[in-house]
């Protein structure tokens, strides 16, 4: 009987040692299974990490683009305004070289038209001093007619020499615009 209790005994010891043993190794299965859970978790949690930068790369990417666009269009919209001001600007120029110019015309013809009447003015001077000395010397003039001859010839020379002082004047005009 010792030696069946012995062997039970044995057999005992044995299956303990044996199912600790599978204990152990289902522990030891468990931690494996665990740390590589953990590793692929860390795994995943990194790949997360790597998708949200990413994203948020792509995000400031696509802000930074908008507003590069922004800035492009501004200095577009910029660049046409100051086109349309210059062209405002160089129409207003020659609208005042056309006006100028109209200005420069009609003083050359105010300078014509002065030199015309002063030219007639002396003619008729000339002619009216030529008669008045006719008249003396075959002496059809009395007294009287004679001093209205003289205050009429005097009268042409006074708006003779208002011509002049008006040609210097136009004539300056026309020289300030040139």
């Amino acid at each position: 009987m010792k030696t069946k209790s012995l062997l039970l005994l044995l057999f005992l010891f044995g299956m303990q040692f044996a199912m600790s043993q599978q204990i152990k190794d289902s522990i030891s299965t468990t931690k494996v299974k665990t740390e590589k859970e953990i590793e692929l978790e860390k795994a995943q949690l990194k790949a997360e990490k790597n998708r949200l930068k990413a994203e948020e790369k792509a995000e400031k990417d696509r802000i930074k683009a908008e507003k590069e666009k922004e800035k492009v269009e501004k200095e577009r919209e910029k660049a046409e305004k100051d086109r349309k001001k210059a062209e405002k600007k160089r129409e207003k120029k020659e609208k005042e070289a056309e006006k100028a110019k109209e200005k420069r015309k009609e003083a050359k013809k105010d300078v014509a038209k002065i030199k015309d009447k002063i030219s007639s003015q002396k003619k008729e001077i000339e002619k009216e001093r030529l008669k008045f000395e006719k008249d003396q010397m075959k002496g059809k003039l009395s007294p009287n007619d004679e001093l209205k001859r003289k205050e009429k010839i005097v009268k042409k020379e006074e708006n003779l020499r208002k011509l002049q002082s008006n040609l210097e004047k136009a004539e300056k005009k026309l020289s300030k615009l040139d």
